[in-house]
């Protein structure tokens, strides 16, 4: 072997003992450790609602289904930005959605408007609300469906980003002192004490919207008198945590 091959072994070598007790080390030093999950949920009562309202037009000329589409939904949108009427902002209304299509089945009542072979198209256009006015919900839908809206596709109440963040802070608080609890139990019927935290995982909130289940037939809406009656349900904000501690 000549000194230039000589060398090359030798800082190899030296490496390699370097190297070798460090993960020995490393391996060999196990902490004891007690992983605890819990859960914390806090109830509460919505700041926001989301509608979503819909005008429906059907003519054999689509055309004309268009037409009285666009003057329907004009009176709908007017009066929901009537500071008299529904008194909601531009930001707060806006189109989801819009389409033409044809009517495969017709009911009879479009039958005996335009004949049996005929067909007969269907435009749709939607909104959707999104506010802050939680005690006016009624009066909106009532407001919309007297002005040419038939259709009430959704209505969900929720929580407000901010609303979210200060109810996930007491959840969080909740979910920490169940699993401390919990972790104590354990360790204290094992005879042992617990130590200082090791690791914490929190899972991302879940915060379920409430839907509001009620028939919005349009025939059922308008009938309603003296107005519709909507009563938001409590919204939960759930937070989970799992931390592990070390066991002395």
């Amino acid at each position: 072997m000549n000194l230039r091959t000589f060398i090359p072994v030798i800082l190899v070598s030296m490496l390699f003992m370097c190297i070798l007790p460090v993960h020995a080390e490393s391996t060999s030093d196990k902490i004891p450790l007690i992983h605890v999950t819990g859960s914390g949920t806090i109830k509460a009562s919505p700041d926001r609602v989301e509608i979503e309202l819909t005008v429906v037009t059907k003519d054999p000329d689509v055309k004309a289904a268009q037409k009285e589409n666009a003057r329907k939904m004009d009176a709908v949108m007017s009066a929901l930005r009537d500071t008299s009427k529904g008194n909601l902002a531009g930001n707060e209304i806006g189109t989801t959605s819009y389409s033409i299509s044809e009517v495969y089945y017709p009911d009879d009542a479009l039958k005996e408007k335009y004949g049996k072979d005929v067909t007969i198209y269907q435009v749709s256009n939607t909104i959707s609300i999104e506010t802050e006015k939680i005690d006016r919900v009624g009066d909106i839908i009532d407001i919309a469906v007297s002005h040419g809206a038939n259709s009430v596709n959704s209505l969900k109440f929720t929580l407000s980003q901010e609303k979210t963040a200060e109810l996930r802070k007491e959840a969080l608080d909740i979910a920490v002192r169940k699993a401390r609890n919990d972790a104590d139990s354990v360790i204290t019927a094992m005879g042992k004490t617990l130590g200082d935290v090791h690791e914490v995982t929190v899972d991302e909130g879940y915060q379920p919207p409430v839907y509001f289940n009620q028939d919005y037939g349009v025939s059922s809406l308008k009938a309603a008198a003296p107005a519709t009656p909507i009563e938001p349900g409590a919204v939960e904000v759930t937070a989970r945590v799992s931390v592990g501690y070390q066991i002395s």
